[in-house]
């Protein structure tokens, strides 16, 4: 599969690039500025230069068969717009967190239209969008090895859904779980603020695990 990654040049998009390279995917990193985009690849390559990532402008990741959004939050807006045509009928996965930091404390900003996810629907009405991988982190993507997390994948489309959850498998320690439609997507994004305050306490790079299934 061919994925690319709008605004990809962020730690969260280098990490998840990284991981589904290794697992065999190719991927396309986007950025505004294709610089930009080929700094990010030179670094990835550095791990390992055999690793199947190109970069791209945007407006070309867009024409991967997936697409998944780490641009920051704020920027959401005036990124995708212009690319709702080319992503037309695609599944487009959000992994954005509305988040803000003022005084040293992360908090959740509200969203007119109930989440970073659902916002991204409302900007994207031809594609299935997805919510998920909010939740990992990316340093511990960058870094390598098992991680040992779920990955709550929510969205209004199910075979959407079903897709984006075995994607989340090939990520070595990964479970997909069925968080159900993208209105959960803002439960979801707000546990982020929650894990920032727990990796501060204990220095840590936390994530999520669901029991009992």
């Amino acid at each position: 599969m061919n994925i690319g990654f709008i605004g990809g040049t962020g730690e969260e998009g280098m990490g998840l690039a990284y991981r589904f390279a290794l697992a065999g995917h190719a991927c396309i990193i986007g950025s505004r500025a294709i610089e930009k985009a080929q700094a990010a690849v030179a670094e990835l390559k550095e791990k390992d230069a055999a690793l199947p990532i190109t970069g791209a402008t945007n407006i070309e990741a867009a024409a991967a068969d997936l697409v998944i959004v780490t641009t920051p939050y704020t920027a959401q807006e005036a990124t995708l717009p212009s690319l709702a045509e080319a992503l037309a009928g695609k599944i487009v996965v959000s992994t954005v967190v509305p988040l803000s930091f003022e005084g040293g404390k992360a908090s959740l900003l509200a969203v007119p239209e109930g989440s970073a996810a659902e916002q991204e629907q409302a900007l994207l009405p031809g594609s299935k969008v997805v919510a998920a991988f909010q939740n990992l982190s990316a340093k511990k993507l960058l870094k390598g090895g098992p991680l040992d997390a779920d990955v709550v994948v929510c969205s209004a489309d199910a075979d959407a859904k079903k897709q984006i959850m075995s994607l989340a498998e090939a990520i070595e320690g990964v479970r997909g779980v069925d968080g159900g439609p993208l209105s959960n997507a803002k439960l979801v994004e707000g546990i982020t603020v929650l894990l920032v305050a727990i990796n501060r306490a204990y220095k840590t790079q936390a994530g999520i695990k669901i029991a009992g299934i």
